[in-house]
Parts: C-alpha cells; structure tokens; sequence
C-alpha cells in the first residue's frame, strides 16, 4: 500500500511538473505570437525624409522638372543639382525651399499614383522616391529661375506676390512634370 501511495505521488507531481512546463511555453508562445502580430502589423502615420541623410546608390532615369525633351539634349551633365551658396542667402528660398520641399513630399507622393492609376503605369514605391528625391533636388534652382522670370519679365517686386508667383509656377510644373514623365514612361515593375 506504501509503494502505491509513493508510486501516486510522484504521479502527481510529475503532472504539476508538466502542467507548469506547459503553462510557461504557452505562455512564451502567446508572446512570440504578441510580437510577430505587432511586427507585422506596423503602421506608420507620418513619414518625415532627412535627405541630408539619404544615399541613393542607383537611380535609373531623371525627372527634370521645366525641361521639354528637347531642352535636354543641349544639356551637358543631367546629375542633381547641388543647392549653390548664393541660392541660400537669398531671401526668397530661404522661404519657398521649405514650404515647396513640404508640398512635393506632402502632395508628390500622391500625385505620381494618381496619374500612374489615370495612365494605367504602375510605379513601385522606389522609383516614387526617387522621383520626389530628384524633385526636391531641383527646387532651390526652379526658385530662382522663377524669381528672375517674375523681376524681369512680370515686374514683381513685392515679397507676397513674389513668393505666390513663385510657388503656383513651381507646383503646377511639377504636377506637369510629373504627368509627361509617368505618361511617357515604361511600365514599372517592382514592390509597389
């Protein structure tokens, strides 16, 4: 009756054992299960772009902004342009650079799907960066190409209606820009 009595006991305590084993590695299992799930279920509600800290090691084609395909054959070098200490200083960048970078990484992203859907041209989501990297690049530039048109040719002086001028130019060419580029396009394959 002593052996059966010990023979049940250690029955018993083996179960407790396995049952608290099994409790832990539920317990761990529900976590990794917790973890993957936040993993994979990650959502972003803003994304802000450093571009003094982005590299980009490939970048197959160009997007000029106010040039025909017939301006570009007389152009020598078609890397990105390089904001130049002059345009700095200049008051009117040192204004429009911010708000222009705001509205193309704001609005660009939508606007090139958009009329990759209206054109039926799928662009994958590194070319979209790419695209509005080259954008943002040519702004500083575009600025005082618009500023000059508007001293010169208009007769804007005035700072606010400087700025507008140079603004509603710089917005409507790169939504033109944009829609001769995806319309003129090869279709895009890739992670979209």
């Amino acid at each position: 009756m002593y052996e059966w009595n010990n023979y049940m006991y250690q029955l018993q305590q083996n179960q407790q054992l396995q049952n608290e084993k099994i409790k832990e590695l539920e317990e761990r299992v529900f976590k990794l299960e917790k973890k993957i799930q936040e993993n994979n279920s990650l959502t972003v509600d803003k994304i802000e772009y450093h571009f003094d800290q982005l590299k980009i090691e490939r970048l197959d084609g160009t997007l000029h902004i106010g040039l025909s395909p017939n301006e570009l054959a007389n152009i020598d070098d078609l890397g990105i342009p390089t904001v130049k200490q002059s345009t700095v200083v200049n008051p009117v960048n040192q204004q429009l650079v911010p708000q222009l970078n705001q509205f193309v990484n704001e609005r660009g992203p939508k606007m090139i799907r958009e009329l990759a859907q209206k054109y039926k041209k799928p662009i994958d989501h590194k070319l979209e960066g790419d695209i509005i990297h080259d954008i943002l690049g040519q702004i500083p530039d575009r600025i005082q190409f618009y500023e000059n048109e508007a001293r010169e040719k208009h007769q804007i002086n005035h700072p606010q209606q400087l700025e507008s001028f140079i603004s509603d130019h710089i917005q409507k060419e790169v939504y033109h820009s944009l829609q001769r580029f995806i319309e003129k396009s090869e279709d895009q394959k890739g992670e979209s």
